[in-house]
């Protein structure tokens, strides 16, 4: 198993752009990769979920950042109290979907510090009966990469204000995220008060054989994606799939970021059809009409 070096970066969308080159840049991957990073607050959406749907509309006003990731899975919300990590590795069938044999060793560490840590039917790590992990996974048939998260002592309040279901109806076909029972480790253990102590603890009882660090021109790339991509409406909002909200006695149809048909009895509303629907995306336009829509 070998460290990938990130820097001890906190930045969300590096760190999305550094799994995104492991598994489509380092092909083919010749043993098994692993990075842990800790990112600066922001909530993270699978790759095939609606925004609207997951996210809170209060989170979505307040303009922290928003991050959606390659693999596909529920929403989770990121910050210096989540340790997150990733296996990467060459394609093997046997190893889609197959979150224990990545996460295995992990498992074994917690318990080896007295977390009596178990995996449950979804593949979650559990402690107690809550959730202290979650995973997901990619693969483009060439190498695979198998990521989850590890709450140490996250903001619960901020974590379930950001994900928190909203007061009006909004419906969509889009992958929805499992609401599950959570718990950060610190709340039971004295022996990890903080993600960055976990992360020291598993860099130094898994079995990591070695470390890689990026070149300037890997670090070049990186950026590149992290702001082309990552950081993209076309990414972020483009991506969403069909979703229907219902608010106020409006109703708003939007598909791939873009608003396709508004019902309501105020036609200033209809001069919104055709625009993106984020909140950016709509700073220009009456307060009143963001506020409606927002």
């Amino acid at each position: 198993m070998i460290l990938i070096d990130q820097r001890n970066n906190r930045d969300p969308y590096i760190n999305a752009a550094i799994e995104e080159y492991i598994v489509r840049g380092m092909v083919p991957l010749d043993t098994l990769y692993i990075t842990m990073y800790i990112n600066s607050p922001c909530v993270v959406v699978g790759k095939n979920q609606s925004i609207y749907k997951e996210i809170n509309f209060d989170y979505l006003r307040s303009g922290q950042p928003v991050i959606r990731r390659v693999s596909g899975g529920g929403t989770v919300y990121h910050d210096e109290g989540n340790l997150c990590f990733a296996f990467l590795c060459s394609f093997d069938e046997r190893k889609v979907n197959n979150y224990v044999h990545f996460n295995q060793p992990i498992l074994d560490a917690l318990q080896r510090a007295g977390i009596d840590a178990q995996f449950n039917k979804r593949n979650d790590i559990l402690w107690d009966e809550k959730k202290i992990s979650g995973n997901a996974q990619f693969t483009d048939r060439k190498n695979i990469l198998s990521h989850g998260t590890l709450l140490v002592n996250s903001d619960l309040d901020k974590l379930r204000g950001a994900l928190k279901q909203n007061a009006f109806e909004i419906e969509s076909k889009a992958v929805s995220s499992t609401r599950s029972s959570v718990m950060n480790i610190s709340e039971r253990s004295d022996r990890f008060k903080t993600a960055d102590e976990l992360k020291e603890y598993l860099s130094k009882e898994l079995p990591i054989s070695g470390t890689y660090s990026f070149s300037d021109d890997e670090w070049a790339e990186i950026n590149e994606t992290a702001v082309s991509k990552f950081q993209s409406d076309e990414w972020l909002w483009g991506r969403n799939p069909y979703t229907k909200i219902m608010k106020q006695g409006v109703t708003i149809e939007v598909d791939g970021g873009i608003i396709v048909d508004i019902e309501s009895g105020d036609e200033r509303l209809k001069a919104l059809v055709g625009k993106k629907y984020n909140y950016a995306g709509l700073k220009g336009n009456v307060d009143e009409l963001v506020k409606l829509i927002f």
